[in-house]
C-alpha cells in the first residue's frame, strides 16, 4: 500500500506499508534407473530406487513500513530523506540425504527423533530459522544550476536479509544479512540546445557480511558471510546527435571491486595452511565483476523513398575479464573469464507504423565467455570439470511489426 501528496507541493511525501510472504517447495528425487531399484536397504525409506531424496519447504516473511520526505528549499535546491523499517522471518525445514545404510552423514541417519514424516520425507534432518530487523535510510541533496544543468549528493543504505543453508543438519549456521552503504555524487546536463546529454555518477560502495555463494558436499550450495567488500567507480553515458539524421550513444563503468577483509571460511588452523581452499586475502578482486565496461551505438536515419522512413544501426558492447570466485584456489581452477567484444549490426524501414527490420547479432561470430562454473567445487572434488555458459551465436533474423 502507498499512497503520496501531491507532486507540486514544495514540501512532498511517499509512504506506505509492504508485506509478502514466499513459499518454495523444494524436491530433488535421484532414482537410479539400471532395470532394477536400488536394494531396499540403500533406497531412502518409502523412496524405492531413490538414491538421495530433497523434500524441503522454504518459507520467506517480509515486512516493511517505509516514509520519504522532499522539500524544495528555493528554485535551486531540493533535499530528499527517507528511512524504511524493516522485519524479515525465514525458515528452511524438511529431509535431505541417503538412507543411514548407504550414508551416515546426513540423511535419515541424522534425522530427528522420533522420526516424524515431513511431506512425502520419512523424517526431518532440517529445521532452521534466521529472523531480525533494522532501517534502511536515505539522504540526498540536488541542485539546478539551470534547466540543462544538475548535480546531486546521495547517501542510501540497502540490505538482503538472512536465510538458511539448505546443507544444514545442525553443521551450517544460517547467513546473516549483509548490508550496502552507499556514498555518489552525479551530475545530469544537457548541451548544445539538448544535441548533447552527458550524465553519469562516482560512487564509493561500502559492502558488510556480504553474501557469497560456492558450491558444498553433495554440490549443494552454500551462502556465506564474507566479511566486507568495497567498490569504487564512475558510471557516465552520453547522447550526441550529431546531425539531424545521425545519433551516437556510449555508456561506460570503471569498477575497482575488492575485499578489504581477508576471508576465511575454516577453522584457525586451516587458515594457516598455505592453499587453503577456503581462503581470499584483502584486496581479492570480487567475482564476475568486470573493472571495465564499455557500449557504443550509431543510428542513422533517412528518407527511403515513397513515404518510408529508413534507418542504418551498428552497435558494439565491450565486457573486461572476470573471476568465478571468490576464492582463491577455486578461482584459479575456473580460470579467468576472458573479456570480449560484441558487435550487432541492423537495418530497417517503417511507414504508417508497419516495420520491417533485418538484423544481424553478433555479426562477427564472437565465443564469449558469459559466466563459468564447475559442478563440483574444488574443495571436495580436486580435479573439477569447468563448464562455459556461452553467448547466442551469430544470429540474422528478418522482424516486421506493426504500431497501433
Amino acid at each position: 500500500m502507498r499512497f503520496s501528496t501531491p507532486k507540486e507541493d514544495p514540501f512532498r511525501f511517499v509512504g506506505g506499508l509492504f508485506a509478502q510472504r514466499q513459499v518454495h517447495e523444494i524436491l530433488q528425487d535421484y532414482y537410479v534407473n539400471n532395470g532394477d531399484p536400488l536394494a531396499t536397504d540403500l533406497s531412502v525409506p518409502g523412496w524405492p530406487g531413490t538414491l538421495w531424496l530433497t523434500d524441503q519447504e522454504r518459507v520467506d516473511r517480509d515486512q516493511a513500513v517505509f516514509g520519504e520526505f522532499s522539500y524544495d528549499i528555493s528554485s535551486s535546491w531540493t533535499a530528499n530523506a527517507g528511512l524504511r523499517y524493516y522485519r524479515y522471518d525465514n525458515t528452511l525445514q524438511g529431509f535431505y540425504g541417503f538412507n543411514q545404510n548407504f550414508s551416515s552423514s546426513q540423511g535419515t541417519a541424522t534425522c530427528f527423533t522420533p522420526f516424524v514424516p515431513f511431506h512425502g520425507a520419512p523424517c526431518q534432518d532440517l529445521d532452521g530459522r534466521t529472523a531480525d530487523s533494522g532501517t534502511s535510510p536515505k539522504l540526498n541533496l540536488t541542485y539546478k544550476i539551470d534547466k540543462d544543468h544538475l548535480i546531486y549528493w546521495t547517501y542510501s543504505k540497502g540490505f538482503r536479509p538472512g536465510g538458511v543453508n539448505r546443507n544444514g543438519g545442525g553443521t551450517l549456521p544460517p547467513y546473516k544479512p549483509d548490508y550496502l552503504d552507499n556514498y555518489e555524487f552525479g551530475w545530469k546536463t544537457a548541451w548544445d540546445d539538448n544535441r548533447i546529454r552527458f550524465n553519469g555518477a562516482f560512487f564509493v560502495e561500502k559492502w558488510k557480511d556480504f553474501q557469497f555463494a560456492y558450491l558444498g558436499p553433495n554440490a549443494l550450495t552454500i551462502i556465506a558471510n564474507a566479511g566486507e567488500a568495497e567498490i569504487k567507480g564512475v558510471e557516465t553515458d552520453l547522447e550526441f546527435a550529431v546531425t539531424q539524421h545521425l545519433t551516437l550513444n556510449a555508456g561506460l563503468s570503471l569498477l575497482d571491486p575488492k575485499l578489504t577483509q581477508t576471508y576465511c571460511g575454516g577453522t584457525a588452523v586451516e587458515c594457516a595452511t598455505p592453499g587453503y581452499e577456503q581462503y581470499a586475502p584483502s584486496g581479492t578482486q570480487l567475482p564476475v565483476t568486470p573493472k571495465i565496461k564499455g557500449d557504443v551505438t550509431a543510428r542513422y536515419t533517412f528518407e527511403a523513398g515513397g513515404g518510408y522512413q529508413g534507418h542504418l544501426q551498428a552497435a558494439a558492447v565491450y565486457v573486461g575479464s572476470r573471476t568465478g570466485d571468490l576464492r582463491q584456489a577455486a578461482a584459479a581452477a575456473l580460470g579467468e573469464m576472458p573479456s570480449y567484444v560484441i558487435g550487432d549490426f541492423s537495418g530497417g524501414v517503417e511507414k504508417n507504423g508497419l516495420t520491417a527490420e533485418l538484423y544481424v547479432n553478433n555479426a562477427f561470430d564472437k565465443r564469449a565467455v558469459l559466466d563459468r562454473f564447475a559442478e563440483c567445487d574444488i574443495s571436495s572434488c580436486g580435479q573439477i570439470a569447468v563448464y562455459d555458459v556461452p553467448n547466442q551465436p551469430r544470429t540474422i533474423g528478418l522482424k516486421f511489426g506493426q504500431k497501433f
